[in-house]
């Protein structure tokens, strides 16, 4: 293959988003392993310190029979931050959403009990994390716990009716022992309704009460052009900052809504922009945000068109579907300034 080709054009003309913001965070992007050979791949290298694998990461990828881990998709991911000294956020290890079925079967075909899911999660979390110790810098410990609409805060999962509230503590106690150097995070979205952002609190703070070595908050921030305002993000930081924890943006993106289209997008591209770089001005200028990661590289690949009309595509990022800057990509660079 001609390398050129895997080229973006005019790389070189714009200014790498991670230097631009060297002296306040990381900068990264979600990507799949077959990404790294295409012209997103090459993009991806000259913007960004941080990277998140987008799937190779999640326990069915890893672990897919209870005892039979594959790594391989996941070791490119991390082999390419380490050969360019990018900084690496694990995702995820619980997920209700992604977890491999044999996880709840017990003998005879029955379902397996509350100990025997327990000590599973803790091999699962053991083994992935003991083989990234000192490669990969934080984890994404347990994604999208909370529920605001329970008494108790917690999402009604199979987690959760398998194992009990005790599945987060062993989830986090067991990723600190394998790597007691990694930085484990609570992962959630929408983080500034208050009513989801008060549970995640209580969580939270229950964990630190209990001596669970929970160490920062991860916001999802799958933000839209109206929501959430940048002064609710500013006040959802400084809540977990002031309780001693760490925050960082783990999936940042902004769609254009439904009222995308393949052409006539200029007044939505441009608040979007402007949308963008309110954002990053709140982050630059907070010492508690750690990193900010977007969930994807360009337009070209972004789980919000998995379920669109391909007609209507939405861009919900800072580089088209060519892999070219957009008014967005601007205004975050000039945000730097």
């Amino acid at each position: 293959m001609n390398s050129c080709a895997l080229v973006p054009p005019d790389i070189s003309a714009y200014s790498p988003l991670a230097k631009l913001y060297a002296q306040r965070f990381p900068v990264g992007a979600a990507i799949e392993p077959w990404q790294l050979e295409t012209r997103e791949g090459a993009l991806f290298a000259w913007h960004f310190n941080g990277v998140v694998a987008e799937n190779a990461m999640k326990a069915p990828r890893l672990q897919p029979a209870e005892g039979r881990f594959e790594f391989a998709a996941a070791d490119r991911i991390v082999e390419f931050a380490e050969r360019r000294g990018m900084r690496v956020r694990g995702h995820t290890l619980v997920w209700h959403e992604e977890t491999p079925e044999w996880m709840w079967r017990g003998p005879n075909g029955g379902a397996a009990g509350a100990e025997q899911v327990l000590e599973r999660l803790r091999t699962h979390v053991r083994t992935v994390v003991g083989r990234y110790r000192g490669r990969v810098q934080s984890w994404d410990v347990v994604n999208e716990a909370v529920d605001a609409s329970r008494p108790d805060c917690l999402r009604d999962t199979a987690w959760l009716r398998a194992a009990g509230p005790d599945y987060i503590d062993v989830a986090f106690r067991a990723a600190h022992a394998a790597d007691p150097a990694a930085r484990l995070l609570l992962n959630d979205y929408e983080t500034t309704d208050p009513a989801r952002r008060a549970c995640l609190a209580r969580l939270a703070g229950g964990l630190r009460a209990r001596g669970v070595p929970l160490h920062g908050i991860g916001h999802q921030l799958h933000a839209r052009l109206e929501h959430p305002a940048a002064d609710a993000v500013d006040e959802t930081l400084a809540l977990f900052a002031s309780m001693g924890l760490d925050n960082e943006i783990t999936e940042l993106d902004m769609t254009l809504g439904p009222a995308a289209s393949p052409g006539g997008d200029a007044t939505l591209l441009a608040r979007q922009a402007q949308r963008y770089a309110e954002l990053f001005r709140v982050f630059a200028r907070r010492p508690d945000v750690k990193a900010v990661t977007f969930w994807g590289v360009s337009d070209a690949h972004t789980w919000l068109n998995m379920a669109r009309d391909a007609a209507r595509p939405d861009k919900p990022l800072l580089f088209d579907a060519g892999q070219r800057p957009k008014p967005a990509y601007h205004a975050v660079a000039d945000a730097a300034s």
